[in-house]
């Protein structure tokens, strides 16, 4: 399918087609005929009256013949029938098509869109695109890390200011932070130490009791 011949022509609002008359004319043709399929069924019922009338009166020969044009216009209505049937189907027919040159037509207008766009943009060119969208996602990647890193630094430092301030809050002293290296303490002696002597206080005596005369 070619690129400038292919496309559809669009026709002006208001404007009637070839395919829009042929549709409306068979229509007008179907509406015709379901008109004169009607007036075919009442002359066949009304001859049907009249037959039966006729054989009441012993007139067998009129009542045949209305008997035959009765079957005259069945048959007629028959062929409308086909006819009829005939109408709807290809006016079906025109719609079907119609939408298949409106899906061919959009298939059309989007294989054209898909052209331009792969004209626009090259293969190299998306390429070229996906390595520098790579690039990016590594670097956003690398910024996050450090900023990972720097914030597992800062959470020890705040962890123990913390600490402190819950100290200060429950009253405690806020201590010094506790230094890990060894602390010189005294050696203590290993000499006896002197003895030390107490004094004995002295023990005082008891006065004697002395025996009252009765």
């Amino acid at each position: 399918m070619g690129g400038g011949q292919s496309k559809a022509v669009k026709k002006p609002a208001g404007e009637v087609s070839q395919i829009d008359r042929a549709v409306l004319d068979l229509k007008v043709s179907r509406d015709r005929l379901t008109r004169y399929k009607k007036k075919l069924s009442l002359d066949s019922e009304n001859l049907l009256a009249k037959a039966r009338i006729l054989k009441q009166k012993n007139d067998t020969k009129s009542a045949l013949g209305l008997l035959k044009l009765r079957k005259m216009k069945e048959n007629e209505v028959d062929k409308i029938d086909s006819q009829l049937l005939s109408i709807q189907s290809m006016v079906t027919n025109i719609q079907t098509k119609e939408q298949e040159a409106e899906v061919l037509n959009a298939l059309r207008s989007g294989k054209n869109a898909l052209e331009k766009l792969h004209q626009e943009n090259t293969l190299e060119e998306v390429l070229k695109l996906m390595e520098d969208v790579e690039e990016q996602n590594e670097l956003e990647k690398e910024i996050n890390d450090a900023l990972v890193h720097t914030g597992e630094t800062l959470s020890g430092i705040e962890e123990e200011e913390l600490e402190l301030e819950l100290q200060a809050l429950m009253g405690d002293e806020v201590k010094a932070p506790i230094n890990d290296e060894p602390v010189d303490l005294p050696v203590a002696p290993t000499d006896k130490l002197p003895e030390v002597e107490t004094e004995k206080e002295p023990v005082k005596e008891k006065p004697a009791r002395v025996a009252v005369a009765s």
